[in-house]
């Protein structure tokens, strides 16, 4: 009996796969037990079509083996090794190593400079050890290059993420390659010790230093800004790219051009493909030097993984364009894809693999009949449009989840404005290696590149300032993705249908409940509150000091629009210290604000916190004990508001009331404001207390608790945070008081639901 390895067969071995992959990370079953259930279901196949020549059998046994191997996989690659460098989580240790990639210099904020080195462990302290770890330094900046040895002192900590539905997950995308864990080297700093390398290690500084070359180059005709926006289309890397850029490439749909992916293999290709058509070289010869073109390009990238995945599907669909094959190109897809899960099953969970398979998917499935549709339009036009909707169709369900926005200004983007950017990535890797050998002409050819990109960019932020050029939409979830992409495989319109249903009844469906949830926002506090009709209230907004990073605009407006909030009505800022109210620029920037009330600081302060103009904050005023906000059936009292005090002392107190349910938001109250709301007899008693100042002992006294009464007590604070929040006596006074505990740090998002009677609570972590 001969089975046919076709096309549908092999992506149902690879959904297989990946199902077993997702299976066994969402229910953790035992390796005997989940081994025995597929067995007996092989078996079963196996007796059901007993004497018959039955190749659908086989077939089914091969996805139940897929299945199982994708489980196995899976716990190989989770389960590290005793001696992996994270199993040190938690101690203060020598950590001794070879630096694997290119270090990374960057000037901070707060005008700090900060080297990060990804470094391969070999011993901790006196015992060997395995695994990636990353170090960072503050200071003046060592020399130190690809395979020198390293060694520097510092807390292991985990590598983390801000634990918040739609959040990249930066931990398992950092363990895929290999790098599970992190520290801050201490006041001694690291110490490098020169290395002369093997050859493979030669050739990666050489490498690094053309990368230098590249910038260095460029820095000396045109604009910081620019050279390091041209730098990052061409190797990648967000290192000192103007933020308003950024978001203008967002907006329009083409910020991948900012790193590499499969799009620059795929020009590479083409470009090379298009120059062998003008000498007339044979086919088979157009395939050999588009091969050679994306391999030279992935060495000079630094043969980083994602780099390396984005050049396996960028080969794939210049094979199948050149030769004329897309089932041949499909059909490599389904292997490679196979190949890299296989290798490293946690590349699914990778938003760069995820990305770059769907979208390399829409192409070799969907471009040529999109194209087809368009024939009474221009060639010109019809090539990059049908590329651009085929990947954006095939990668919607992805990009939603994390970025909750569709650009329609993408194709607008991709006709006129990729032309250019293509042309300056393409140019600027011969202007570099012209600047080698002819740096006068180097610089010319540098200086066409700057008119052009900025030529390029200025006609993006056009378009990214139209009217709707992106639109926010609700979050897509696992049931509404999986029928999106069963009426994308079967194209048929009911199915089609059904999923707008599904998404009807979900935008509109207000279900009489109130949400209250602590995002993880790292060391600091935010509580968003959705009213039972979907109205957002906003308890402090989190943030870092000296604005190192935008927890608002990278954190907590994600989450927003997770969960499909396109205005706030009200945001309340406990005080004005930046790990309550920094995030509060970005939010208010993004989307419409009703009303801010604040502490007593003053509005000069909060504008400088918010990094916004005192003028541009009208809605902006404080709030007065006793002072009462009802919204939406929802009641917000000011329990307490200071007149006078500094620091922590001028810490607004709000209660959030529905029915019977109430929630206590006490910012970094200090036990001595506790012990004086105690004295004017303010009932504190709340169903829910979110713990003062992230559990330090300087709040939270044992007689505050026991008039709060809390069933729940929500502790927001950073893992391994600096001040070792929570404090264990704190900890132990509220599980006197009977109360549950949880904490953002653990637990990640902490999501409340009360109907005003009855309260649950689940967690991202569950």
């Amino acid at each position: 009996m001969k089975i046919k390895i076709s096309n549908a067969l092999l992506n149902c071995l690879l959904a297989a796969l990946a199902a077993g992959i997702l299976f066994f990370e969402n229910f953790s079953p035992t390796l005997k037990t989940f081994a025995l259930v597929c067995a007996a279901a092989a078996l079963a196949v196996l007796l059901a079509t007993w004497r018959r020549e039955n190749s659908v059998a086989v077939k089914l046994i091969a996805v139940i083996i897929f299945f199982a191997l994708g489980a196995f996989r899976f716990y190989a690659a989770d389960n590290l090794p005793a001696n992996d460098i994270s199993k040190f989580e938690g101690q203060i240790i020598r950590v001794t190593g070879t630096i694997r990639d290119e270090p990374q210099i960057k000037t901070m904020a707060n005008e700090l400079t900060q080297q990060r080195f990804v470094v391969e462990v070999e011993r901790a302290g006196k015992n060997p050890a395995s695994g990636g770890v990353v170090v960072t330094s503050y200071g003046e900046p060592q020399p130190a290059r690809i395979g020198d040895k390293i060694s520097a002192e510092g807390k292991i900590k985990f590598i983390t993420g801000y634990k918040n539905p739609g959040q990249i997950d930066t931990a398992t995308r950092m363990k895929s390659d290999g790098i599970t864990a992190r520290f801050s080297a201490g006041k001694a700093g690291v110490t490098i010790e020169p290395v002369e390398g093997n050859f493979w290690t030669k050739f990666l500084r050489l490498v690094a230093e053309i990368r230098q070359h590249y910038r260095a180059s460029m820095e000396k005709i045109m604009s910081n800004e620019d050279a390091a926006a041209i730098f990052a289309m061409l190797f990648g890397g967000y290192a000192g790219l103007n933020a308003e850029l950024v978001e203008d490439f967002a907006t329009t749909g083409i910020v991948h051009i900012l790193s590499v992916s499969g799009s620059h293999m795929s020009l590479l290709a083409a470009a090379t493909a298009a120059l062998c058509l003008l000498l007339k070289l044979p086919r088979w010869a157009t395939v050999a030097l588009g091969f050679f073109v994306i391999f030279t390009y992935t060495l000079l990238s630094g043969m980083l993984p994602q780099v390396v995945r984005s050049a396996c599907m960028g080969m794939l669909v210049f094979l199948g364009t050149a030769l004329k094959k897309e089932s041949l190109g499909a059909r490599m897809l389904a292997f490679t894809a196979l190949g890299m899960l296989l290798w490293s099953p946690l590349l699914i969970f990778d938003i760069s693999f995820q990305l770059s398979f769907s979208s390399t998917a829409g192409l070799m499935y969907l471009a040529k009949d999109l194209r087809r549709k368009m024939l009474r339009l221009p060639d010109w036009f019809t090539m990059p449009a049908a590329m651009t909707l085929s990947a954006q169709i095939a990668s919607l369900p992805v990009v939603v989840w994390y970025f909750n926005r569709i650009s329609l200004s993408s194709v607008l983007a991709n006709v006129f404005v990729m032309p250019l950017l293509e042309f300056v990535i393409v140019g600027g890797l011969l202007g570099g290696l012209i600047a080698l050998v002819l740096p006068p002409l180097g610089k010319i050819f540098f200086v066409a590149e700057a008119l052009i990109f900025s030529t390029g960019a200025e006609l993006n932020h056009l378009f990214a300032k139209i009217p709707f050029s992106a639109v926010q939409v609700p979050t897509l979830g696992i049931a509404a993705g999986a029928i999106y992409y069963l009426a994308l495989i079967f194209r048929r319109a009911e199915i089609l249908l059904l999923l707008v249903l599904v998404l009807a009844v979900n935008f509109f469906k207000t279900g009489g409940e109130l949400e209250v949830n602590f995002v993880d926002v790292g060391q600091g506090d935010c509580a968003v509150v959705l009213t039972p009709h979907r109205k957002c209230l906003i308890f402090d907004t989190g943030g870092v000091r000296e604005k190192t990073f935008d927890v608002g605009g990278r954190v907590v407006i994600p989450y927003l629009w997770h969960e499909n909030v396109r205005e706030v009505d009200t945001i309340f800022l406990s005080h004005v210290h930046e790990d309550h109210s920094g995030g509060a620029g970005s939010i208010i920037r993004k989307m419409p604000v009703r009303e801010i009330v604040t502490a007593g600081e003053g509005k000069a302060e909060y504008a400088a916190v918010f990094g916004i103009a005192q003028e541009k904050l009208d809605n902006l005023r404080e709030g007065h004990t006793g002072e009462i906000f009802k919204i939406d059936g929802v009641e917000v009292k000011v329990l307490y508001a200071p007149l006078v005090g500094t620091g922590n002392e001028i810490s607004n107190v709000y209660q959030i009331r529905y029915g019977g349910v109430s929630f206590l938001i006490t910012g970094d109250l200090v036990k001595e404001i506790e012990a004086d709301m105690l004295r004017a007899g303010i009932d504190v008693s709340s169903t829910v207390l979110k713990v003062g100042h992230h559990g330090s002992a300087t709040s939270s006294s044992e007689e505050f608790l026991r008039a709060v009464q809390p069933k729940v007590a929500v502790i927001c604070a950073g893992y391994g945070n600096q001040f070792n929040h929570p404090r264990p006596e704190v900890l132990e006074h509220l599980e006197k008081v009977g109360a549950k505990i949880y904490r953002t740090d653990k637990d990640g998002l902490i999501k409340f639901k009360t109907d005003g009677r009855k309260l649950t609570v689940s967690t991202f972590n569950d």
